[in-house]
């Protein structure tokens, strides 16, 4: 008797699963052991579905102890199977012992604890889901805020706002502003702050600033801390400025705060006065603010003063990490000390790969190509697939001369497959953020777009500016980055009171750099861009970093 075909065993099941025959899908579990299938997956996945609904969980488990093979669906129907059997206990278990976590495996143990009441159970695995890099959905939320209070609400919204999902974290604010009988606290606030902080949306966090002056929580120093980093996130100093001297009390980290806030928009001195003003008030410093200080320093260029500073960190006990060693790099770095950057890193214990990637930064403004070789190949042994240092060695080979061996990187990130991330900006124009990617023709207005760009890159072409090499394509035509395309509709629809405040995921180019100094002054506009590492400002043809980033 020839044995039964795969489909027909299946199709068999899925009938016995859906009237609940039992007998008939014991039977057939017979004839599966006899006919040596039990190794097909799908098989036994369908016969455990079929105890489960039987409520015979003892064969059930009996059967997923003898199966050679599981894949993820056997451990959630296992895991649903517990929580329908109100066996909570039994469904961690499973949930825990499962080598890879759904959706569906996290919603149901979610939904489990929430049905059994559990609710510091339900948040715990919530915020773990999103630690562990799994968005969030409508399922496991809506669980999560079953037994609905302010506690629960900041628990959902502390792991978006930690996973980087901000945008996600404001829809979950305005829905809990609907919640009539629920009000926000100051934690609420500061973790929605940190949020729009984060997206770097002026004019949603001048929202939230005026919401929270009607709260009582107005002066709380952990309200008025994350209000003073939307401003400085966004550009705006003299506004975090004003937070800052308004608040009720100072302690480190609303001094550390605002001294990151003027180091990130190249205000150094402004930086080193307030951490003066800090330690005469008796506020001890700590790592942090030392970051802040030494970012200052970085960023404009104060050689003396950033060595003086890290020096300076055993007077308060505080021991220099990497972060502080990369940031004392690359001060010397741009510099142009390069040997005593190359020093200052030999003299750690484990110098990571954003050390090293300072150094390499550096001999590419300085075009010091035996040592930015070296920075290279250590970051390449401590991160094979290091986009950015691929993409810094091809610019140093080009740059000196050599277009074979940046040919080479090309090629060899080509093997391994490395990309550089794409380039993009975004700007914030009436409430709504359009964003912009190189040579990208998708924006509604791009003709008026382009056509604007275009004179201006003539009207300051007469004034000096000189197109860089790398701004054609291929093809001959006129390459536009992100950032360029983003200022001409800022000239076009943002209103000519306002600074143009634009968004960038990458470093800014020497060429827009140039063009934004040139535009400002032609335009007669203050342009702000923020880049991956800094701020920009410019005002009447110069830049607040000095030409210094």
């Amino acid at each position: 008797m020839a044995s039964p075909s795969l489909s027909f065993l299946a199709h068999l099941l899925q009938e016995f699963i859906h009237s609940n025959s039992l007998p008939e899908s014991k039977a057939l579990h017979t004839l599966i052991l006899k006919s040596g299938l039990l190794f097909r997956t799908f098989l036994s996945n369908r016969l455990l579905q079929a105890y489960l609904k039987a409520s015979l969980p003892s064969d059930a488990h009996k059967l997923f102890d003898e199966m050679p093979n599981r894949d993820i669906f056997t451990w959630n129907i296992m895991i649903t199977g517990a929580i329908k059997a109100e066996n909570t206990n039994l469904a961690r278990k499973f949930f825990e012992d499962s080598p890879r976590k759904t959706d569906i495996s996290w919603n149901s143990i979610i939904k489990g604890y929430a049905q059994e009441g559990n609710g510091s159970e339900t948040l715990a695995l919530c915020s773990r889901m999103i630690q562990e890099g799994h968005r969030p959905t409508q399922f496991s939320i809506s669980s999560a805020l079953q037994e609905k209070n302010i506690v629960s609400y900041n628990a959902i919204l502390t792991g978006l706002s930690h996973n980087s999902l901000a945008e996600d974290c404001l829809i979950m604010f305005k829905e809990l502003l609907l919640e009539m009988e629920i009000q926000p606290d100051h934690i609420t606030f500061a973790i929605i702050l940190s949020s729009v902080a984060a997206l770097a949306n002026l004019s949603c966090g001048m929202q939230v600033h005026a919401f929270v002056t009607k709260t009582p929580v107005f002066e709380n120093v952990f309200v008025g801390t994350a209000l003073l980093d939307v401003y400085a996130k966004c550009g705006n100093v003299e506004d975090a400025r004003l937070v800052f001297d308004t608040m009720e009390e100072g302690n480190n980290v609303t001094y550390s705060s605002i001294i990151i806030g003027y180091a990130q928009n190249g205000y150094g001195r402004e930086a080193i006065s307030l951490f003066k003003e800090m330690t005469a008030c008796g506020i001890q410093p700590d790592s942090f603010t030392f970051v802040g200080l030494l970012m200052a320093c970085s960023h404009s260029g104060l050689v003396e003063d950033g060595r003086y500073y890290f020096d300076s960190m055993k007077i308060y006990g505080v021991v220099p990490d990497n972060t502080h060693h990369t940031l004392l790099v690359d001060l010397l770095g741009r510099a142009g000390c390069l040997e005593e950057a190359r020093e200052i890193i030999n003299r750690m214990q484990k110098p990571d790969a954003a050390v090293w990637g300072s150094l390499l930064g550096a001999c590419r403004v300085h075009k010091n190509l035996e040592l930015g070789q070296v920075a290279a190949l250590k970051i390449f042994d401590l991160e094979p697939s290091n986009a950015s240092a691929h993409v810094l060695l091809y610019h140093l080979y080009a740059e000196c001369g050599e277009p074979e061996e940046a040919a080479n990187v090309r090629k060899k990130m080509r093997r391994i497959g490395v990309k550089k991330d794409p380039g993009y900006s975004w700007l914030e124009v009436d409430n709504v953020v359009h964003n912009f990617v190189a040579d990208d023709n998708s924006h509604p207005r791009m003709n008026e777009i382009l056509l604007v760009l275009e004179e201006m890159v003539t009207s300051i072409e007469k004034a000096g500016y000189v197109s860089d090499v790398l701004s054609f394509r291929e093809d001959g035509r006129k390459s536009y980055h992100s950032e360029k395309l983003a200022v001409a509709f800022g000239l076009i629809s943002a209103s000519v009171e306002k600074p143009i405040r634009i968004m960038k995921n990458l470093r800014i180019c020497d060429d827009c750099h140039i063009t934004m100094k040139f535009i400002a002054r032609i335009s007669n506009r203050e342009i702000i861009v923020r880049d991956v590492s800094r701020f920009h400002h410019f005002r009447n043809g110069n830049c607040s970093c000095g030409d210094y980033w």
